[in-house]
């Protein structure tokens, strides 16, 4: 089943050019400079390539890569990859913004990764008219009001996954005391506040304390958890940091465990004995249906270790190709009818149903998907 979604999807291509060419030809009145070619198309991938979440931005590309290969291949189209690395630093990712921006080969921003890479480029992608598809941005506001219009994501935002891990938490683990741990960025503060909060309304003692993305040792925090302590939720994008917290917990004998939310979603750099992590799409290793797309991946990555983020920018790149295609119909485009296709996104998803956008950008419907860890072995909840 799953394989025919995902031939599917590819299949759109060919549909597209019949189904809008009369869409194409209504930009024919822009001007020559608003006016792309559609031989020599780009799409840009904002990230972090290097840095403390460098994992998260080379399993990204490394999936878009692969992606824009197979589609490609399926379609007889030329679409590259164009990196932008954030290095996880606001203003980085803002330079990275206005080098995109003015190059005219790029029609599509895969990303930005982080919620706060959305944030310093949001309005410069706007301006532009240039659509931005993010596979891992979760923050609520950035589509709360329509900030950016041009932004689009396809995993669900914080406002779902910060009751959802209230609900875990409080509920299924039964705990009563619990820490919550922010990393001082746009992505994780208000999470972590609306978990906090969440925890309090459910009678749950809450402790906050915060810590820098750039730490790596928390042992003074940990100092200060006590045994009453059940649960210590981290809400970081940086995996090896919440690996970090878990082992100096166990190293000082403390009982709690750890909690990360959708930037520790690592199995090969958050590894705890005993633990949780929420993530924003599900993990294909655990679905029969995307075997056949995962020994693909294999085959081209040479068995790169992967987890969800790859997967979801896979999606994210698709929507963007497939918006690009039928943009392109009559051989050139612009990045405004480009972004007016990508809002009517509607394609089947590798991870089951169909990819389309609220009017916020939002993808309809979703939920996070919680995972159990056990000696370092990942296995789905519920």
């Amino acid at each position: 089943m799953r394989k025919g979604l995902i031939a599917a999807s590819l299949g759109l291509l060919a549909a597209a050019v019949l189904v809008t060419s009369a869409l194409a030809r209504s930009e024919a009145s822009a001007t020559p400079a608003q006016l792309a070619a559609c031989t020599n198309v780009s799409l840009g991938f904002v990230g972090p390539l290097t840095g403390p979440a460098a994992f998260l931005g080379q399993e990204q590309i490394s999936w878009l890569r692969f992606g824009a290969q197979k589609y490609n291949k399926a379609s007889k189209t030329r679409f590259k990859v164009a990196a932008g690395d954030t290095e996880l630093k606001a203003p980085v990712a803002r330079t990275v913004a206005r080098r995109f921006v003015a190059d005219r080969k790029i029609m599509a921003i895969i990303g930005p990764s982080e919620s706060q890479a959305v944030r310093v480029g949001g309005n410069l992608y706007e301006k532009a008219g240039l659509a931005a598809v993010s596979g891992s941005a979760t923050a609520t506001d950035l589509t709360k009001g329509r900030p950016y219009t041009t932004f689009f994501r396809v995993v669900p935002n914080d406002a779902i996954q910060g009751p959802q891990v209230v609900a875990f938490v409080a509920g299924n683990l039964g705990a009563k005391n619990v820490v919550v741990i922010d990393s001082q960025d746009d992505y994780s503060i208000p999470l972590a506040s609306g978990i906090a909060r969440g925890l309090r309304a459910r009678k749950v003692e809450v402790s906050r304390e915060s810590v820098s993305a750039d730490d790596t040792d928390f042992s003074s925090i940990v100092a200060n958890v006590g045994n009453e302590v059940n649960v210590v939720v981290f809400a970081t994008q940086v995996a090896p940091a919440a690996n970090t917290l878990s082992n100096q917990l166990r190293e000082q004998g403390k009982k709690a465990i750890v909690f990360g939310t959708d930037g520790a979603y690592s199995p090969s750099q958050f590894k705890p004995r005993n633990g949780y992590v929420s993530v924003f799409a599900p993990d294909l290793h655990f679905d029969p249906r995307s075997r056949a797309l995962v020994r693909e991946y294999n085959r081209y990555s040479k068995n790169k270790s992967f987890g969800s983020f790859g997967p979801a920018t896979y999606m994210a790149g698709l929507a963007a190709m497939n918006a690009i295609t039928k943009a392109c119909a009559n051989g050139q485009t612009t990045r405004a009818e480009v972004t007016t296709f990508v809002r009517r996104t509607n394609i089947p998803s590798i991870f089951g149903g169909t990819l389309r956008f609220s009017r916020k950008g939002d993808p309809l419907p979703t939920r996070f998907s919680l995972y159990k860890i056990t000696n370092g072995t990942y296995s789905p909840v519920g």
